[in-house]
């Protein structure tokens, strides 16, 4: 009996010792299977984030499936455990099912993605006739919806490095293109609707609600081949509708429509026209005649658009003024100091189009004036209407005032040698273009219009030249007009040269500590100083800044003993 006990006992530890081992290589086999899993999802992760592996053009099938089987084997495996080791497994695999919905995603993108550019492939070669037809609308519609029908494929891959990658390969391409064809587009659909609408009688209101589009967009057009088709069009369009339709709303927006084509071909940078201010009234009292307040904001934001052509930066006017000086060998700090004087706005037209005139009819920027009715000198009318122009007539008249110093006769006196680059020497003929007469004589009058010009020039250059004193101006009996004849030389204990009249490649030594600056402006721009006895190397001619109250210009230099370049205001090359 005892013999059967021991036998019993030596059953039972053998069959619980062959169960757990049994229980064992299970546990363990599983958990290798949920490592390999692991380990897949990582190379798919790999495969679809930039920061390892992911190009944004490369789609990891194989990956993909190799993770996808691997995590299905795992968790069948998982679901048969239980307690602890199973909650871990499933941790594990849920972080596995995460990458392989990212990887999903990720892939996703990518196949859409080349999807698209298919499609704007077929656009492309449409684009590429320059004409806008029937082929290049349906593909653009094509294109367009099709990427609003991909777009939450971009927006849902995981990462926002991937993310991005992947728009700029496929949307953003696609966005630029749709971008670029939006406005020939929608005039060509509207010219083809109002075509239909004017065959088929419809009533007037019904075209004009059309027409309007083409009025609203047409100027939008960047591309010339859209530019030049699609206005031939509109013209003929124009030439077809008959007198019984053009009326109302539409005969109104055909007016308009002609006088925004006039408007535009009469103004640019800088220049306008004498036609411009009455087509401007026109156009003001039309665009208001619209009972729709939403159509008067379209209108006039395609007429703020075409007068918005006149304007010129403070800077390029600057530029113009300098390089117009430069180029007849006067200082531009000379020239820029009697525009701010003559015209503290820096104005040449209203903002109708017509030049700014002054209460004694100077004309714009430098307030040129004819001497008479007669007065043939100039282009008067290119005075008034061509900034350019404007300025190099100021700058001729100048230098005609500077020319009465060396007359046979002379009208002005000379001062020092007369060399054109000292400051000093403008003196007298900066007061004879405002007018020789005495209420320009220094001696009476404390604004005097040449004290005026050397104290903007002071303020605004950063410059000291030395201003005249002991001028003798008197009557002449047989004139009736100021006279220097009693005194007709004098000289100045300085001689300032003009800094902005250095060309490219000049070299020059500092006379004393100067700032230097990693860009031309002083704004939010923190300079650097060097000291008296740097050499710097001129890399540009003048430069000007957006700042009115600057008169000084910046040279773009290379400073000696240093690498890379700098700014430096022209006053600092004294």
């Amino acid at each position: 009996m005892k013999l059967i006990r021991i036998a019993l006992i030596m059953a039972s530890v053998l069959l619980f010792s062959t169960v757990g081992h049994h229980y064992t290589e299970a546990a363990s086999k599983t958990d290798s299977l949920v490592a390999s899993a692991v380990k897949a999802a990582k190379v798919l992760s790999n495969a679809t984030t930039v920061e390892n592996k992911a190009t944004g053009k490369n789609i990891p099938t194989k990956e993909y499936n190799d993770a996808k089987k691997k995590y299905n084997t795992a968790l069948a495996a998982v679901k048969k455990q239980t307690g602890k080791q199973k909650s871990t497994n499933l941790s594990k695999l849920k972080d596995v099912k995460t990458k392989i919905d990212r990887g999903k995603k990720y892939i996703d993108a990518v196949t859409y993605g080349k999807k698209l550019l298919a499609k704007k492939a077929t656009l492309d070669k449409y684009v590429k006739t320059g004409i806008m037809d029937t082929n290049t609308i349906n593909a653009y519609t094509s294109l367009s919806s099709t990427l609003k029908s991909y777009a939450p494929k971009f927006t849902a891959v995981y990462g926002k490095k991937t993310q991005d990658k992947i728009k700029s390969l496929y949307k953003t391409p696609v966005d630029k293109v749709l971008s670029d064809l939006q406005y020939p587009v929608t005039v060509k659909q509207a010219l083809n609707e109002t075509n239909k609408l004017v065959k088929a009688s419809a009533a007037p209101s019904k075209i004009a609600d059309s027409y309007k589009k083409i009025v609203f967009n047409i100027d939008l057009i960047k591309q010339a081949n859209y530019q030049k088709q699609l206005y031939s069009e509109l013209h003929q369009l124009n030439e077809g509708i008959p007198e019984n339709l053009n009326t109302g709303n539409l005969s109104n927006l055909m007016t308009i429509e002609a006088q925004f084509e006039q408007l535009d071909g009469l103004v640019s940078k800088g220049k306008s026209d004498e036609k411009v201010p009455g087509i401007y009234q026109s156009l003001k009292t039309g665009i208001a005649d619209f009972n729709s307040s939403a159509d008067q904001a379209l209108l006039n934001k395609r007429f703020t658009r075409i007068m918005d052509q006149l304007k010129v930066s403070t800077s390029e006017l600057k530029g113009m003024l300098t390089s117009a000086a430069v180029a007849k060998g006067v200082p531009p700090e000379i020239v820029k100091a009697i525009a701010v004087t003559e015209n503290s706005k820096l104005q040449q037209f209203l903002t109708n189009g017509e030049v700014f005139k002054s209460d004694d009819n100077g004309y714009g920027i430098m307030q040129v004036t004819p001497t008479s009715e007669d007065d043939q000198r100039f282009n008067w009318d290119r005075v008034k209407y061509d900034l350019r122009y404007n300025i190099e007539v100021g700058i001729d008249i100048l230098l005609e005032k500077w020319n009465y110093a060396f007359l046979t006769k002379p009208i002005i006196p000379t001062i020092n040698k007369g060399e054109k680059n000292v400051l000093e020497n403008w003196y007298f003929a900066i007061m004879a273009y405002n007018g020789l007469s005495f209420k320009n004589d220094p001696n009476k009058n404390s604004k005097a219009y040449q004290l005026k010009v050397y104290s903007n020039l002071k303020d605004r250059t950063m410059m000291e030249p030395e201003v005249m004193k002991g001028v003798v101006m008197t009557l002449d009996p047989i004139t009736q007009l100021p006279s220097f004849q009693q005194k007709m030389s004098y000289s100045t204990k300085k001689r300032t040269l003009s800094t902005q009249l250095y060309k490219k490649d000049k070299q020059i030594t500092l006379s004393a500590k100067a700032n230097f600056r990693k860009v031309p402006s002083t704004v939010n721009n923190t300079p650097k100083s060097f000291p008296a006895g740097t050499k710097v190397t001129l890399l540009s001619g003048p430069i000007e800044d957006n700042s009115s109250a600057n008169l000084f210009a910046w040279y773009k230099v290379s400073i000696k003993g240093t690498t890379g370049t700098w700014y430096l205001a022209s006053s600092n090359l004294q």
